[in-house]
């Protein structure tokens, strides 16, 4: 289970700083990103384009300028052993921007998808 840890720490990370490339790189080719509001979900092939929307569209909205490192923090987060895979919850807030719930999933070392509420 240790190279799914790895994974979602990593995930986190890429995350946590505003990093599209630390995210693409640990999502299987299998990725999607889901559940904001008013978004159909986001495979791997067009989550770089998505986040050039995403991070314009949160500095317009007050969050973190898109050059900026520090992008998201997580709290109550939740790990746990679902057969092969291993399955992450918390809450996760964008400063001066929104704050929600999210489930990730890691398998074989590799993130699989995440849902996300606000």
């Amino acid at each position: 289970m240790s190279r799914n840890n790895d994974a979602l720490d990593t995930y986190s990370l890429g995350w946590a700083r505003g990093d599209s490339s630390i995210i693409y790189k640990i999502a299987d080719d299998s990725y999607t990103f889901s559940g904001l509001p008013n978004m159909e979900p986001v495979d791997k092939l067009n989550f770089k384009m998505f986040w050039v929307n995403f991070r314009s569209n949160v500095e317009d909205g007050g969050g973190p300028k898109t050059t900026s490192g520090e992008f998201m923090k997580f709290k109550n987060v939740i790990r746990r052993e679902v057969g092969d895979a291993l399955v992450e919850s918390g809450q996760w807030e964008v400063p001066g921007f929104a704050a929600g719930l999210y489930i990730s999933m890691a398998r074989g070392g590799r993130v699989m998808w995440e849902e996300a509420t606000m």
